[in-house]
């Protein structure tokens, strides 16, 4: 896994802040680790993977049993929480609130491992985007949000229509391709593509992801 280009370990520099995990019941485990879900690309997250999963957003660092290395984007899955009967799984299709880990388990996985690794990794090549669009293409004040509840592919387009009009078509485009990608391959050539034809979009991509995984 630590050889994916868009691998994070999951947690950021400062170790006093909160870290986050999306639980999937059904597989008992976790699929991803990031620092940053009380900013928007938390939720914008959830949601794009919604496609695939329901995903329920849970604060690790609560977790009495909790370190920043006992569970990272390396071994996530391995993962789940004491208290699973607090995840509301008939209502998370209307939206989602953080739930707080009690204690941190060893996950029984059902899961063929090779599926799961590339769920991970699909994981994590959406945060990498969605960091960036949210990073690299918005001008103060400007916001990107994804509605709590994916009914079509119109709300891609709810954002702030002071952005640049290539930005609004690269972030519009990217959330559909992210939203309906199966094959990670394909999808992040088409990004690429799209960014190949914008030399102010390359710039910002290359500095961008200088050092994302350090």
């Amino acid at each position: 896994m630590q050889d994916f280009k868009y691998f994070t370990y999951g947690y950021g520099l400062d170790l006093t802040n909160p870290i986050y995990g999306l639980y999937q019941p059904v597989l008992n485990c976790f699929l991803i680790v990031f620092p940053d879900y009380n900013t928007v690309v938390g939720p914008q997250l959830t949601a794009i993977l919604s496609s695939r999963y329901l995903l329920q957003p849970i604060q690790l660092n609560t977790a009495d049993n909790y370190t920043h290395n006992i569970i990272d984007n390396e071994i996530c899955e391995k993962w789940t929480i004491s208290n699973q009967t607090d995840v509301p799984i008939r209502s998370m299709m209307t939206g989602v609130s953080v739930i707080p880990a009690f204690h941190l388990i060893s996950s029984t996985l059902t899961m063929d491992l090779l599926k799961i690794e590339k769920e991970k990794q699909w994981a994590q090549f959406c945060l990498f985007w969605l960091r960036f669009i949210n990073s690299e293409c918005q001008i103060p004040a400007a916001g990107i949000w994804i509605d709590s509840l994916i009914g079509n592919l119109d709300i891609f387009n709810v954002f702030d229509q002071l952005l640049p009009v290539n930005y609004r078509q690269f972030i519009t485009k990217t959330m559909e391709l992210l939203y309906l990608g199966q094959d990670l391959e394909k999808t992040e050539q088409a990004i690429l593509d799209i960014i190949n034809a914008d030399d102010i979009l390359q710039f910002k991509l290359k500095r961008f992801s200088q050092g994302y995984n350090d």
